[in-house]
């Protein structure tokens, strides 16, 4: 099967030997999750947003002007170069859906979430913007995208039976957050891992 999504399905070849998707709402910390992960597991890590640049600096414009434009094709064009990101390279990708996206070709699907309120502090401590708009932002911003992945690819973001570890960290340090990384990479890949 491939990928859970229809539009992505069908044979692909996977060259690289190790993925790992992790898929978190915004302010939820998919990105310090995934930099941990690459660090032990000695790969690369990509983003989303990261393919999402690269589409703007391709077309020409910023990635602003990019995100004012987004439609479906966007999104497909994102989800569609972050497979291929995981079918060519050992790595780590942090995204809304890569768990998705990637399916069966993932080795290992991390979701990882946080309370509005936490999610909402953290992004407006790293924005610098106020905290009631960054909760306002977020609360929208995730409404937009659930309803978006539902009626492009009839994903359900709440169901979290895909995932092999989820991770609340509303209450969770960043050391115990890393134990749990830590024991389920050791679980899951001992041949890989490495004690930092």
């Amino acid at each position: 099967m491939g990928s859970y999504i229809e539009e992505f399905q069908g044979e692909h070849e996977k060259e690289s030997d190790i993925v790992v998707t992790v898929d978190g709402e915004s302010g939820a910390g998919k990105g310090t999750i995934a930099d941990q992960i690459s660090k032990r597991l000695r790969i690369a890590h990509f983003s989303a947003s990261d393919v999402f640049h690269q589409i703007a600096q391709d077309r020409g414009i910023s990635h602003v002007e990019l995100a004012e434009q987004a439609d479906k094709e966007v999104d497909l064009e994102v989800d569609r170069r972050t497979l291929q990101r995981g079918l060519e390279n050992n790595c780590v990708i942090d995204s809304r859906i890569a768990s998705w996206v990637l399916g069966d070709y993932s080795d290992f699907r991390v979701y990882v979430t946080a309370d509005l309120e936490e999610r909402a502090k953290r992004i407006a401590g790293r924005e610098k913007i106020d905290l009631e708009k960054a909760k306002e932002d977020t609360e929208k911003r995730d409404e937009e995208n659930d309803r978006r992945y539902e009626d492009y690819y009839g994903i359900d973001t709440g169901n979290l039976e895909i995932y092999d570890l989820v991770i609340d960290n509303t209450d969770m340090s960043i050391g115990k957050q890393n134990e749990l990384i830590d024991k389920a990479l050791k679980k899951r890949f001992p041949e890989r891992y490495e004690e930092q």
